[in-house]
């Protein structure tokens, strides 16, 4: 009988559930059957996801899979990082988890360079200053309710708390663990000196795993009242880009890179051990935790967070549209008219996105733009996004000293032609798409793995490249592309100089 596998993937705008299995042919076919908003509530002076929603969601979906009689070997959860909840010794939750781009974490990148250079502190984690790493949340925990960080309590990131609740065990999956600014990739532990640097209690440090570890079978009580039987808790790569990593039917031999698409782009390359990291540290890159004992080190950038935040301005003003019309819009604006760093603080949390970037373009004296003239809006954070991963590429090559001869695109925003379009012409490489829900196939294949369906890497990525049909785009027009993007850096202050 074919294995049947469940991938809950928690983006920060929805989450989804999907039903895989794994056939005899070594194919895996899926589908949804489960999808839903992710719930947030304005919880006493903070945003906050509301984990037992979410909970209730994922039995839902299960009850309705109980009925159809499928029979689950496991179910694995992805999402995004950073994010936290806090487990006390007799396995309460503590209130819910605050949402990374919540107010409670302005000043603290200030607060932790008061005690210790973000260079420093990059040597000890291998991870970016970002003010909304787990450290950063965690200074504001500590700030303003320092009695959460005591008595044995432990810390727990999004999908590994989901995951508790089904599993009981209280861990941090690595890929998940070594984004919190708090781990260190070269020893594969908590860091201490950061813990004793902060003032953090080393109580509050849950043991960390390798993806694919299974985390035990749900109980007898909750099987009854899900009707299922008692399937077992695999933990995926938890970070959702470690997860879509783990989609990337690269070749064996191929020098290559991954963009993952979503709210954020995550520009990615597999090593065999942390980058450079003097370079790393100049280009902002973070080392992070990957399966198979591999480092994922990426660059973030700040992608269609900023065109959704411009529709639901558009929305609010009575300016109807979807992202096909947006995109159809877009491809008939006018070409490089201006430019916008994605990655800039003006675009974190604006309340009105249209305005930030009319704003950004006035302040850089570069032509005006209507915040109604939605073609040029997109194309102007298009071209900026394709940009800012050229941008993201050659740091990684640099920190990495290898070149790529090919970029995967994969993710939610993959199928959108117009865009990798221009992600092949602006980097100047041949751009491949096809894995839709790679965060879940990455998901699904690592549970595969953890239950011995699955060898190791090499088998896990040709399955990836059975799963969907590829799409190749070419470079276009390089030379015009080329020249934009030194304006590119330029108004953006990105000079690609040597540190």
């Amino acid at each position: 009988m074919e294995k049947q596998y469940l991938a809950v993937d928690m983006g920060s705008s929805s989450g989804k559930v999907l039903l895989a299995e794994l056939t005899k042919e070594k194919r895996i076919q899926m589908r949804e059957v489960g999808r839903f908003a992710t719930p947030r509530v304005f919880l006493r002076g903070h945003i906050c996801i509301n984990v037992y929603e979410v909970y209730e969601k994922i039995c839902q979906a299960l009850e309705c899979l109980g009925r159809e009689g499928i029979v689950l070997s496991s179910l694995g959860i992805d999402s995004w990082v950073g994010d936290f909840g806090i487990v006390n010794h007799q396995g309460e939750l503590l209130g819910l988890p605050v949402f990374y781009r919540d107010k409670r974490t302005e000043g603290m990148t200030e607060e932790v360079e008061a005690r210790i250079s973000y260079r420093e502190l990059y040597g000890l984690t291998g991870q970016r200053r970002i003010r909304d790493s787990t450290l950063c949340q965690l200074l504001a925990v500590k700030k303003g309710h320092p009695e959460l960080l005591e008595g044995g309590n432990k810390i727990m990131h999004l999908g590994d708390l989901l995951m508790y609740f089904f599993s009981g065990r209280v861990c941090s999956e690595i890929s998940a663990a070594s984004y919190s600014q708090l781990f260190n990739m070269k020893k594969q532990k908590w860091e201490n000196k950061v813990f004793e640097l902060f003032g953090l209690p080393k109580s509050i440090q849950p043991p960390v795993l390798w993806s694919g570890q299974c985390l035990g079978r749900i109980s007898e009580e909750l099987a009854g009242r899900l009707g299922t039987s008692r399937f077992e808790i695999v933990a995926p790569p938890v970070h959702d880009t470690a997860a879509a990593g783990m989609a990337v039917p690269a070749k064996e031999g191929e020098r290559w890179a991954f963009i993952s698409t979503g709210s954020w782009y995550l520009v990615g390359m597999e090593l065999s051990e942390p980058a450079d990291p003097g370079l790393s540290f100049h280009y902002q890159l973070s080392n992070t935790g990957l399966a198979f004992g591999k480092t994922l080190v990426k660059r973030n950038v700040c992608a269609m967070w900023m065109l959704q935040e411009c529709r639901r301005i558009w929305d609010r003003q009575g300016i109807s549209c979807d992202y096909v019309s947006i995109a159809a819009r877009a491809a008939k604006a006018e070409p490089f008219y201006g430019f916008v760093d994605t990655d800039s603080e003006a675009f974190y949390s604006p309340e009105n996105m249209a305005e930030a970037v009319a704003s950004w373009l006035k302040e850089t004296r570069q032509p005006a733009v209507a915040q109604d003239n939605i073609g040029q809006i997109a194309r102007i954070i298009y071209e900026s996004i394709a940009f800012k991963c050229r941008y993201g590429l050659e740091s990684l090559e640099r920190a990495a000293a290898t070149n790529v001869d090919v970029v995967y695109v994969v993710g939610g925003t993959s199928g959108v032609d117009f865009l990798n379009e221009m992600l092949a012409s602006a980097l100047n490489l041949p751009v491949i798409t096809g894995v839709r829900e790679a965060a879940a196939v990455g998901n699904v294949l690592m549970q595969a793995a953890g239950c011995g369906e699955l060898a190791g890497e090499r088998e896990v990525r040709e399955i990836a490249g059975r799963i969907s049909p590829m799409k190749r785009f070419e470079p276009k027009e390089t030379v015009k592309w080329d020249l934009h993007y030194r304006g590119f850096l330029q108004i953006c202050g990105l000079e690609m100089a040597e540190p």
